[in-house]
């Protein structure tokens, strides 16, 4: 099933499928707070719908390269997490025949350890932020970066070093769902419902907190056609850009609101362990009260070629 999701740019978009369990009866309950030894993205990058996305990115990115006619021998996943995306990245070059070293790099120790025990010895591990990466990493040819380039507030040093790592027809791919454009219309509803709901326990709960209501580069999100100019700015030409529409239930809200860098964002200034059970108790409490199993949500899905 194919939605237009309405950007500027011309963009399509892809109907995917979660699961359709409520929110009261998955792992987390409305009046209860399950709390996972650390705050990473993990049991996020579980759920059905952000395999398949990511997937999505991976398959159109090893094509896109192998247009080249030199071989791909280095492939590094930048942001790696705890390796959901390099498994499908090891997955995708042995589909493809494609015999390439995968480097994958992360600033979290915590993470990476959980990526070793995932990926084995398929991959080589370095640890360091995505804004030091090129000093750290040889040249390669492509390069991925899931689900966190609207995290950086120096994004074009990022996409700079991108392109000076990058061998001779060499990719950048990466998406996000925190972009200009990721709000399908008529589910603006839904956000201000779960903030109000989430800013009301945070004052009944903690009345001597407060959100720091500055708001840093990085948190303000990018159009489409900012995306594309940053990328041209740099050197690249964009190869391909569309956004999929991914059905998100409630537990994967709840997941991503156990991710510090989610929380942060969501409730700035709060301590991340009084903000995610606040974020996890008052979505919630919006998809009960909005009678919701579901809600689209638009990933937009970025892949350039270093000119």
């Amino acid at each position: 099933m194919i939605r237009t999701a309405g950007e500027s740019e011309k963009i399509g978009g892809r109907l995917l499928s979660l699961r359709q369990d409520g929110c009261l009866g998955g792992r987390y309950r409305a009046g209860v707070s399950a709390v996972p030894e650390d705050y990473t993205f993990e049991a996020f990058a579980q759920h059905g719908f952000y395999e398949v996305v990511n997937r999505h990115l991976v398959d159109v990115t090893l094509r896109l390269r192998d247009l080249s006619s030199a071989p791909v021998k280095r492939v590094l996943d930048l942001a790696c997490g705890t390796g959901a995306v390099t498994k499908l990245l090891i997955e995708g070059l042995e589909k493809n025949g494609d015999h390439a070293e995968v480097i994958a790099v992360d600033p979290s120790e915590s993470a990476l350890e959980k990526a070793r025990r995932l990926i084995g010895s398929g991959a080589r591990f370095i640890r360091c932020t995505a804004e030091s990466f090129g000093a750290r990493v040889p040249k390669t040819d492509v390069i991925v970066f899931c689900n966190a380039i609207h995290l950086l507030e120096e994004k074009d040093s990022v996409v700079e070093q991108a392109h000076d790592v990058l061998n001779r027809d060499g990719v950048l791919a990466f998406n996000t769902s925190f972009y200009e454009g990721a709000y399908p219309p008529g589910t603006e509803r839904f956000y201000k419902l779960w903030m109000l709901r989430a800013l009301q326990q945070l004052k009944r709960e903690h009345p001597h907190l407060k959100l720091d209501r500055s708001r840093p580069e990085a948190m303000r999100w990018l159009t489409p056609g900012e995306y594309r100019e940053l990328l041209e700015r740099h050197g690249f030409i964009v190869e391909h850009m569309n956004a999929e529409v991914a059905e998100m239930t409630c537990e994967s809200w709840q997941d991503i609101s156990h991710y510090s860098e989610f929380v942060k964002g969501a409730l700035p200034g709060i301590p991340v362990e009084i903000g995610s059970p606040i974020l996890k108790r008052s979505v919630a409490q919006a998809f009960e009260e909005l009678k919701m199993k579901s809600l689209p949500r638009n990933w937009l899905q970025v892949v350039a070629r270093a000119a």
